[in-house]
């Protein structure tokens, strides 16, 4: 079975996280930004890329507002190429839903501030119950695996648990060098996860930020590295990667105050602590996990940062709630 997500901005992240997820439970899925698919047009043309009619991918569209332009677009396209259509938004009777074969609504309330924040997460939990159910369905999920995934969905965090006296580290590095350029960091699962945390600095903070995977910012990158460019790491294990390890020692020679997330610590065996800064994700949730976790404390770090440069952060310049024009 193949699956097409779409989304843009923070739904985007998510469907790509979710694509993830999908993956590893046996379906073909992708994901692709919503404005790339709109704007070029003929993504579910029969034959486009050897398909034939029958194996067309079903279209996840993620819209937080259910007003986005380009999903609007792309949903239009699926239901005239005779595509089925899933909607995932926070907005029960937008104008996304109606263009559904099947509308899932996360009822996450309503979002206060122009950045997403609650209905990120909420978005997530959706496409991760979706995805377990599609599978199953497919039989690509055996009966064990898909309960043993329902126990870690069900043990999902609701607060953030960074370890003993580390929450209000996260405002003294964000009041490091509030202006930038940031630098996020990170791999599989927790790559479209560094974005989401490069997109919240922009777009509470109105600073630069740069996502990357863990191992290229020794490279090209490290020419902006300085004691002013704070580095964010989301790692996938307890132990840095080569990759990690070379992007680490860059910054460290350049000063870069570096902030490393990471697994709960194992419980038998030496920490392995070799950075400056290192939060914990807690709860022992594991990787797969680590963005229902992870994306609080990106929001927190953005929310600090924008209020020590001064700016509106619920409502930032040059924002608005529902993206109609892209």
């Amino acid at each position: 079975m193949r699956v097409l997500l779409a989304g843009s901005g923070s739904s985007r992240h998510a469907a790509e996280i979710a694509a993830h997820w999908w993956r590893h439970w046996g379906l073909e899925a992708k994901a692709r930004p919503a404005t790339e698919l709109a704007d070029r047009g003929g993504a579910f043309e029969a034959g486009r890329t050897g398909d034939t009619g029958a194996r067309r991918p079903a279209l996840v569209a993620v819209t937080q507002s259910g007003a986005t332009g380009s999903i609007l677009r792309l949903l239009d396209e699926a239901a005239a190429a005779g595509v089925f259509r899933v909607v995932v938004t926070n907005e029960p009777g937008s104008a996304a839903t109606e263009r559904a074969d099947l509308a899932v609504v996360t009822l996450a309330g309503t979002e206060r501030a122009i950045p997403a924040t609650k209905s990120f997460t909420a978005a997530l939990a959706a496409l991760r119950i979706l995805g377990l159910d599609w599978a199953e369905a497919a039989g690509t999920l055996p009966p064990e695996r898909r309960r043993a995934a329902e126990e870690d969905t069900g043990a999902i965090p609701s607060t953030l648990d960074l370890g003993p006296g580390r929450a209000e580290q996260i405002p003294e590095f964000a009041a490091l060098s509030p202006d930038g350029p940031w630098f996020f960091l990170g791999d599989g699962s927790l790559g479209p996860l560094a974005s989401e945390g490069a997109l919240k600095m922009m777009e509470t903070a109105s600073v630069p930020a740069i996502a990357l995977p863990s191992g290229e910012l020794a490279h090209g990158p490290a020419a902006l590295l300085g004691p002013r460019t704070p580095v964010v790491l989301l790692s996938e294990a307890e132990a840095p990667t080569p990759g990690e390890v070379r992007s680490l020692a860059a910054a460290h020679r350049a000063g870069a105050p570096v902030l490393r997330f990471s697994e709960s610590r194992p419980r038998t065996g030496p920490p392995a602590e070799p950075f400056p800064v290192a939060l914990r994700l807690g709860h022992e949730v594991g990787v797969e996990l680590a963005p229902f976790v992870a994306a609080p404390a990106l929001q927190l770090l953005a929310l600090y940062a924008g209020v020590r440069r001064g700016c509106e952060v619920d409502a930032p310049k040059g924002l608005r709630k529902a993206v109609t024009d892209d």
